[in-house]
């Protein structure tokens, strides 16, 4: 079974569910094209939410073909009138729903699934009004964390790598730091430095930035510069029971400070760390 054509002729059926279901008479039956869109709309639920790995990598799959093609000015039209761009609302919607009902699936793929919102939303959007408000969803996840001045979000891998995404350029560089998942990341209040910290290896990461004002400029057309400035080793934090998303929010990173961050434990322990 070819699931790309599978997804993509869901996608395209439900493409416009909002405007047929929206305007629909309650008590009178449904016309051809709302019918099509609410079942259409109901089946890409369901194959998501029964293989999520599928569907992510799927839908991944294909942005990262689209945003090929969008590199060819020849296929600008066709691209943006194709299934997949005219069914960006539904594809967040059905995110939205295996974050909340599969989180622990959704963060075995948490990059995948970020590079398929930065399609989805809109990055003038996002520069206006930050992450939290454009998609709340996916910052639910400690491995998440989004910097509003310099419009930079990091995103911890289970493997070990982090994403830092350039919304202003659409670019994402990858650096390797860890041996094991990604527990938690955040970016220190001036935005100078990234904190990342993995359980599995029991260290954290402290990251500098490049923000000065010509390494701004040159993030438009190259990949920031980061070099890893401290590393410290923690005791690893266990689970307080036994649970399938406990691994989800073991430890989250806070700053207090420029240059101060705590590692705040699911139990309540904190340790404090300086860069």
């Amino acid at each position: 079974m070819d699931v790309s054509a599978v997804l993509l002729g869901l996608l395209e059926l439900c493409a416009e569910a909002d405007r047929h279901l929206g305007s629909i008479t309650p008590g009178l039956p449904l016309s051809p094209a709302a019918d099509s869109a609410r079942s259409a709309r109901h089946a890409l639920a369901l194959i998501a939410t029964t293989h999520p790995p599928a569907f992510i990598t799927t839908i991944a799959k294909e942005v990262h073909r689209h945003t090929a093609l969008a590199a060819n000015a020849q296929s600008q039209q066709s691209i943006h009138t194709s299934s997949l761009a005219r069914a960006k609302g539904e594809i967040l919607r059905v995110l939205e729903i295996l974050i909340e009902k599969m989180p622990t699936d959704v963060v075995e793929l948490l990059v995948e699934v970020m590079d398929i919102i930065m399609y989805c939303l809109e990055g003038s959007l996002v520069k206006k009004k930050g992450l939290q408000e454009c998609f709340p969803a996916i910052c639910r996840f400690y491995m998440v964390s989004y910097y509003e001045r310099s419009h930079r979000i990091a995103v911890g891998a289970r493997h070990g790598s982090v994403a830092l995404y350039d919304i202003r350029t659409g670019k994402c560089q990858t650096i390797h730091g860890h041996k094991g998942p990604i527990t938690a990341v955040a970016f220190a209040p001036d935005g100078r430095y990234l904190a990342t910290y993995s359980n599995t290896d029991s260290h954290l990461c402290f990251w500098q930035m490049n923000t000065s004002l010509l390494g701004s400029i040159g993030m438009l057309n190259s990949a920031p510069q980061l070099r890893c400035v401290k590393t410290f080793q923690v005791p690893p934090v266990h689970p307080g029971s036994p649970g399938s998303q406990n691994s989800l929010r073991l430890a989250r990173l806070i700053w207090t400070s420029n240059r101060n961050v705590i590692l705040m434990a699911h139990d309540g322990k904190e340790h404090r760390f300086m860069v």
